[in-house]
């Protein structure tokens, strides 16, 4: 049985670091497996977190899109020297590596979704085969571009006895439904809405800058939700549109959070009822897309950054009743590594000639190769 080294770097939508994954894939058929064998995040420089906020107004400078375009690429490579280091590993070991860069806009409606992070300068530095740009080759034949990880989730997870719910709360909240005993044609998968990135602005502004999350929920935790306000905000048209369909910060953003946070501001809501509210909001969103899709007995799996606040585990607990609630970790796939670990998986199907797009999540015409290689 053949088996690879490869390393996988992902920069969410909440844009607070890189997360980058040493995995050794094994295994001849279509589906090898994928175990994690070192993880590393690096959080950004309050400097680098500015900077890429910047991108997402509407007035932007190119020389700016510029510097965190290459910034991007070299604090990337120096995620994958500290993998190295760790495992006494040499570039050559590696066979590729599976970089996302950072998503600044997202608009599939007319095919477009940019991330960022210099892709040739990250081979060069690093001295490994790099492959990038996933999304525009399913952008290229009508999909959404977005969301890619249901590819790696049925890989990893699917199930001869169990219809299975992978749901990873990132900046951005996702899930994958993988039907019993279910072929990659079955798979369903789309963005539910917003996630960590509406709770994160949400503290930011009404703490006027001083904090910037809310650890563990624990000030949700303290408040009261305001059940009006969160029915009112379910009316978006987004959470009415049916799959295929994804997200961004063009949709639920800091222009939305801004009105949100009014909204409580003038109703004269206290800290832990505005965050209450906002955390019982994302549970709702998230809630709902699951009830809509999903009519069997299900495990639910989560993953991402949003499975450590407990106060919005605890309102989606009580939306969802009684499941089977387990977390990636339990499968071997930590939650903080795994979107990491998918990247470095797409890229090694990539190399394998193989497509990773899925058409029933997506949209696209057809299953096709994702991403460009650059060599070092």
């Amino acid at each position: 049985m053949h088996s690879f080294w490869a390393i996988g770097l992902m920069t969410g939508t909440s844009a607070d670091g890189i997360d980058a994954a040493l995995v050794k894939i094994m295994g001849d058929d279509p589906w090898p497996t994928c175990q994690l064998i070192a993880f590393d995040y690096h959080p950004f420089s309050k400097k680098l977190r500015h900077d890429i906020f910047s991108l997402f107004q509407t007035s932007i400078s190119l020389w700016q899109l510029g510097y965190v375009h290459s910034q991007l690429a070299r604090d990337s490579a120096d995620s994958v020297q500290r993998l190295l280091d760790y495992q006494g590993l040499q570039a050559e070991d590696v066979r590729v590596i599976g970089f996302h860069g950072q998503t600044i806009s997202h608009f599939p409606e007319i095919g477009f979704s940019l991330q960022i992070g210099d892709a040739t300068l990250l081979a060069a530095l690093t001295g490994i085969p790099v492959v990038s740009n996933f999304r525009a080759g399913d952008l290229a034949v009508g999909g959404q571009g977005a969301p890619l990880i249901p590819y790696f989730d049925y890989a990893m997870f699917r199930s001869k006895a169990r219809t299975r719910v992978l749901l990873n709360i990132g900046g951005i909240a996702n899930i994958t439904i993988i039907p019993q005993d279910a072929a990659i044609q079955d798979v369903i998968g789309f963005d539910t809405g917003p996630g960590n990135m509406l709770i994160d602005g949400t503290i930011a502004l009404i703490s006027h800058g001083k904090q910037a999350f809310d650890e563990g929920g624990h000030i949700a935790g303290l408040g009261q939700a305001n059940a009006v306000l969160v029915k009112k905000w379910m009316s978006h048209p987004y959470f009415k549109q049916a799959p295929p369909k994804s997200t961004g910060r063009e949709v639920f953003g800091l222009d939305f959070c801004q009105q949100l946070v009014s909204e409580m501001q003038r109703q004269h809501m206290s800290q832990e009822d505005s965050l209450r509210t906002i955390t019982a909001f994302v549970a709702e969103s998230i809630a709902q897309s699951i009830r809509q899709y999903v009519f069997d007995p299900y495990d639910l799996i989560v993953a991402g950054g949003g499975m450590h606040n407990q106060t919005l585990m605890t309102e989606l607990s009580t939306r969802l009743g009684r499941i089977n609630w387990q977390k990636t970790d339990d499968y071997y796939i930590p939650g903080d590594a795994k979107e990491a670990m998918a990247f470095a998986y797409l890229a090694w199907q990539y190399l394998e000639g193989r497509p990773t797009n899925v058409p029933s999540v997506t949209g696209a015409k057809k299953a096709v190769c994702l991403g460009n290689l650059f060599l070092p």
